[in-house]
Formats: C-alpha cells, sequence, structure tokens
C-alpha cells in the first residue's frame, strides 16, 4: 500500500474510532437515547448489544488506524525520537 494509502486509512480509523466512541459514551450517559441514529436497532441483545457492537467497531477502528500509522513511513523517526542522527563519527 503507498503512503496515501495509509494516511487514508489513518484517518477513515480515527473518524470511526471518534463516532463510534462517541455513541457508546452518549447511551452510557443518557439511557433514552437513540445510539447513531437507531442505526444498530437491528443488533440483539438491545440496548447492551448495541454498546456491545459499537465499542467493537470503535476497537477494531483504532486498531486498523494505530496501524496505518506505524506502517505510513517506515524510514521516518518514531516519536520521542530526538532526531538525532546514531552512530556518526566525529572527525
Amino acid at each position: 500500500m503507498r503512503e496515501g494509502g495509509f494516511g487514508a486509512l489513518e484517518a477513515v480509523g480515527m473518524v470511526i474510532t471518534a463516532l463510534a466512541a462517541q455513541a457508546v459514551i452518549r447511551g452510557l450517559l443518557n439511557r433514552d437515547s437513540e445510539l447513531l441514529w437507531g442505526i444498530f436497532d437491528w443488533v440483539p441483545g438491545g440496548l447492551a448489544g448495541r454498546r456491545t457492537l459499537l465499542g467493537s467497531i470503535a476497537l477494531v477502528a483504532m486498531v486498523l488506524g494505530g496501524w496505518a500509522h506505524t506502517h505510513r513511513e517506515p524510514d521516518a523517526g518514531r516519536a520521542g525520537d530526538s532526531g538525532e542522527i546514531r552512530c556518526r563519527e566525529t572527525a
């Protein structure tokens, strides 16, 4: 996959994670609200089943976005890396 594909996959993962996590939190705080406008009303198990499905979707999207982030630029420095060149000898 090209670098642009990894970037797009990372962005999609972040958006899905944000939407699903927000719906789960809203469902926990307001039990009378419909989760994501009733899209998941077909899920068996009632409200607990819908929350479980949304939580699973958020988790999978977060892992997928994180995977795409780590594979986006394999030769670039990672977070926390000072960016200095190691093993360089001074003359």
